[in-house]
């Protein structure tokens, strides 16, 4: 009997390590369902990839990721990754640093800075309050502006064109400016080894005239 109950816990211990696995992948998927982590159907950021939620099952998890591939992730494994959910924004980030060359006059600057202004807020599909452009930063070849901006939409391929048709003004006011965009660049000074002056000259050719007048005799 002994033999028979210590058989029955041996057997028992084995059953529940090789089903760890399994019961930790569905007390995961319950929590990523409770939780509202994730979604049928919502664009997510897992880690550092990305992807549509196609299934969340019991065990594993259905991501269709950018370029149309399918990967199934154990539930327990996605619940330890940051899940960000892009679905579920309200609104679009524009950011981006123009840099200027050091050329640009303060007066240009200031102008080309004004009319970015002018331009992000007067936009009815830019969120007025968060939009900004700012010099900040004196950079190694340009002078840095960053342009900050919340687009009012979620559709990714609206927010592409919005973004382009920004960028392309932007392009057209620098322009008009009278300055351009800069590229990475590097300024090379050339100095000149002055040598020995005049005096010393003349004092060195002095000290070795002797010897030559020496040689010379001899």
């Amino acid at each position: 009997m002994y033999g028979i109950i210590a058989g029955f816990g041996v057997g028992g211990l084995a059953v529940a390590l090789a089903t760890q696995p399994t019961i930790e992948n569905l007390i995961a998927g319950i929590s990523l369902v409770a939780d509202k982590a994730v979604r049928h159907g919502e664009y997510c950021k897992y880690g550092d990839a990305q992807g549509t939620i196609e299934r969340v099952g019991i065990r594993s998890t259905q991501i269709r990721g950018d370029d149309r591939t399918l990967t199934n992730i154990p539930n327990a494994a996605l619940a330890k990754l940051p899940i960000v959910s892009l679905t579920r924004r309200d609104r679009m980030l524009i950011q981006t640093v123009i840099g200027l060359p050091y050329e640009t006059t303060p007066e240009q600057l200031r102008g080309v800075l004004a009319i970015l202004r002018q331009l992000l807020k007067g936009n009815p599909r830019v969120d007025p309050d968060s939009a900004r452009a700012r010099l900040v930063k004196f950079g190694d070849s340009s002078l840095d502006i960053e342009v900050f901006a919340y687009v009012r939409t979620v559709v990714w391929t609206e927010f592409l064109g919005i973004r382009e048709e920004l960028l392309l003004r932007m392009m057209d006011i620098i322009e008009q400016a009278g300055t351009e965009i800069a590229f990475p660049s590097q300024t090379l000074y050339l100095g000149r080894d002055r040598g020995i002056d005049s005096i010393e000259e003349k004092a060195v050719e002095a000290s070795v005239q002797p010897s030559r007048d020496k040689e010379s005799l001899g």
